[in-house]
C-alpha cells in the first residue's frame, strides 16, 4: 500500500474513532480509564504505578511540583468530577492535535509547499472541532458547545505551532549547513 492510501486510512480511522467517541450519551473518562487500567493489569502495568514509577525519577528541583500534584490528586480524590473535566478537556485537545498531525501528513502529498499543507491542515483542524461539537449536539446526553471548540482549537493550533517551529528549524539547520 503506497503513503497515500496508508495517509487516508489513517485520517478515516481518526475520524472513524472520533465519531464513534462522540456517539456515545453521556460518555466519562474515569470509567474508561478504570477498564484501561484493568486491561493493562494483565501486562503487569498500572496506571497508577507508572505514574509512581515517573514521578520517583523526577529531579530534586521539582519537589514543589511533586508537592502540588500530591495536593491536587488529594483534592480529585475527594471531588472526582474535577478529574472527569481535567481529563475530558484534555482529551479534547489530544485528539485534536494528532488528528491535525494526521492530516498534515495527508495533505502535505497533494501541496508542492509544505506551508500550505500546514494552512490546510489548521483549516482541516478547525473544520473537523466544529462538525464535532455540531455533532455532539445531535446525540442524546451530550452538548456541543463553542467552548469545546475553543479547546479543540488548543490542539489544532499546538499542531499547527509544532509543525512551523519543525520546518524554521530544519530550515535553519539547512541554511548553516550550506554556508
Amino acid at each position: 500500500m503506497n503513503i497515500r492510501k496508508r495517509s487516508w486510512l489513517v485520517m478515516f480511522t481518526l475520524l472513524g474513532i472520533l465519531y464513534f467517541l462522540s456517539s456515545i450519551p453521556s460518555l466519562r473518562v474515569l470509567p474508561v480509564l478504570r477498564q484501561l487500567n484493568t486491561l493493562l493489569k494483565y501486562f503487569d502495568v498500572s496506571i497508577t504505578n507508572l505514574a509512581a514509577k515517573i514521578a520517583a525519577g523526577l529531579p530534586s528541583q521539582l519537589a514543589p511540583a511533586k508537592t502540588v500534584s500530591e495536593d491536587f490528586f488529594a483534592y480529585a480524590k475527594r471531588n472526582p468530577l474535577i478529574l472527569e473535566f481535567l481529563l475530558r478537556k484534555a482529551a479534547h485537545v489530544f485528539v485534536f492535535f494528532v488528528i491535525t498531525l494526521a492530516l498534515f501528513l495527508l495533505v502535505r502529498h497533494y501541496f508542492r509547499e509544505p506551508w500550505q499543507a500546514v494552512g490546510s491542515a489548521f483549516i482541516g483542524g478547525t473544520i473537523f472541532a466544529f462538525l464535532d461539537e455540531f455533532h455532539q449536539g445531535l446525540v442524546v446526553g451530550r452538548h456541543g458547545s463553542y467552548i469545546d471548540v475553543g479547546i479543540d482549537m488548543i490542539g489544532v493550533i499546538t499542531a499547527t505551532l509544532l509543525l512551523i517551529f519543525s520546518f524554521w528549524l530544519t530550515n535553519q539547520y539547512r541554511d548553516q549547513r550550506y554556508r
